[in-house]
């Protein structure tokens, strides 16, 4: 794909309102999509995140009230809610024994990653920050997400319009040691005005500022 393509694809995009209920996106697309997610780089390689497709009707419907009746929620072909973990002092330990696995090392060859990473979470000491740090993390898979379905022609819609507390008891997160922070849905665009609203943006001279 050329570097022309890849913008025009993403002038393409917008954040789809209406979706046609009757399209779906193909199980290799959505792969595609959620495996661009996992490859997502997160601060010392914690991954605090959990990326939970919502397949349930009965269940998208729930979250549609909690997300103050979105259409997009039960009509989009697919919906996906993005978590942040919420047992920080697990995700240390977890990274240690993935790499040690994956590079077929013992763990206490990876002394210097664990400090690291022991010392990212433990300087945030307070729940609050560690919880806003930990939700800053799951907006790069985010980021990719929207992106790698744009390239693929896939309409989507990150939103943060939903009550966080009522999707965490639908989904009975707490017990999973998981919050939500955002949704995604991704499908086909419907009979939507705002697909023909001229995208509104910055000129690429106010957006950037090259620093010699």
């Amino acid at each position: 794909m050329d570097h022309k393509e890849i913008i025009k694809a993403l002038e393409w995009r917008y954040a789809t309102k209406i979706f046609d209920p009757a399209k779906k996106v193909s199980d290799e697309d959505m792969h595609t999509i959620l495996e661009s997610a996992r490859l997502a780089p997160s601060s010392v390689g914690i991954e605090p995140w959990k990326f939970l497709v919502v397949a349930n009707p009965e269940v998208r419907t729930k979250l549609r009230a909690a997300g103050y009746d979105q259409p997009k929620i039960t009509d989009a072909s697919h919906l996906v809610v993005i978590a942040r973990r919420t047992d920080a002092e697990a995700l240390p330990g977890e990274l240690i024994a993935r790499a040690a696995k994956i590079e077929g090392k013992a763990p206490e060859e990876l002394a210097g990653l664990r400090q690291m990473a022991e010392g990212t979470i433990g300087a945030r000491t307070d729940a609050a920050l560690r919880g806003e740090y930990l939700a800053r993390q799951t907006y790069i898979p985010l980021g990719i997400m929207v992106e790698t379905a744009s390239l693929l022609g896939v309409d989507n819609c990150p939103m943060e319009g939903f009550d966080p507390d009522q999707v965490a008891a639908i989904l009975g997160l707490a017990a999973k040691n998981l919050y939500p922070v955002a949704m995604i849905a991704f499908g086909y665009r419907g009979d939507d005005a705002f697909a023909k609203i001229p995208k509104v943006r910055r000129s690429f001279e106010e957006a950037v500022e090259f620093i010699a």
